[in-house]
């Protein structure tokens, strides 16, 4: 085997599970920030200003684009239907464990089709988009992007229809990912792992190794995403809850 090339097994590749960490790391400041306001401890326009918007929305491009890329790894590694099957019903009952807290906790903004919703979706979307040479995703990806602006409607208000995102006002919750626009970020991730991956070798930079302890921390946490994703909102937000009701009132 030559250093760079693609073979049967299985590899993992640090820098994208990195990438994952770093976007668990700015979802721990976006949680924690959520709950310092959900019990008044600060003042965070969480939902309405600008700055908070966008930076959810970096977040989740950062899940979404690398989940892209790792559906071209898959494909190339002959994933097996199995395997697909499993993972999809562990992101599917994750999604549906997130939907149920969240609304024990705050009926008012749950998370309904947040992101670990949209993932479980777009998987199986992408499982048929893949066969679909470059060109054709990066037109689908435009058009999904843009479908909020030219297709939503009165239409799509109905409470089953949110998770599409055509809907002419969005719904509150605290993390809201529907199929349009954010169906298109996973797309171009597809494109962008196509082109890594061109001519069957490895890009360079793929085989990054962290060697610093900051470095394979934040790799650490991108490889056990799903499972501090499940757990981290919950220690947060008990966290506050036990320094606002037990030491700050003491």
């Amino acid at each position: 085997m030559q250093p760079g090339e693609i073979t049967g097994q299985r590899p993992r590749y640090a820098l994208l599970d990195a990438a994952r960490g770093v976007g668990m790391i700015l979802m721990f400041v976006y949680h924690f920030s959520w709950d310092l306001s959900f019990f008044r401890m600060a003042d965070f326009q969480i939902f309405s200003d600008p700055k908070w918007i966008w930076f959810a929305k970096f977040i989740a491009s950062i899940f979404l684009f690398v989940m892209g890329i790792a559906q071209v790894m898959a494909r190339r590694r002959g994933l097996s239907r199995r395997a697909f099957l499993r993972r999809f019903t562990l992101i599917a009952a994750a999604a549906g464990a997130v939907s149920l807290a969240t609304f024990v906790i705050d009926p008012g903004s749950y998370i309904f089709f947040g992101i670990l919703h949209h993932i479980a979706a777009a998987s199986l979307i992408l499982a048929v988009a893949i066969l679909l040479p470059s060109p054709a995703l990066i037109g689908i990806a435009l058009v999904i992007a843009a479908a909020p602006w030219f297709l939503s409607g009165d239409l799509f208000n109905a409470d089953l229809l949110h998770w599409l995102g055509l809907s002419t006002a969005a719904p509150i919750s605290v993390d809201y990912v529907p199929i349009f626009p954010w169906l298109s970020v996973p797309l171009i991730g597809v494109v962008a792992g196509r082109i890594m991956f061109r001519g069957g070798r490895v890009p360079e930079f793929l085989l990054w190794v962290p060697a610093d302890p900051v470095s394979r921390l934040v790799h650490l946490i991108g490889r056990h995403s799903l499972l501090l994703y499940l757990v981290h909102q919950p220690i947060l937000f008990g966290g506050v809850y036990l320094f606002v009701n037990f030491i700050a009132g003491e």
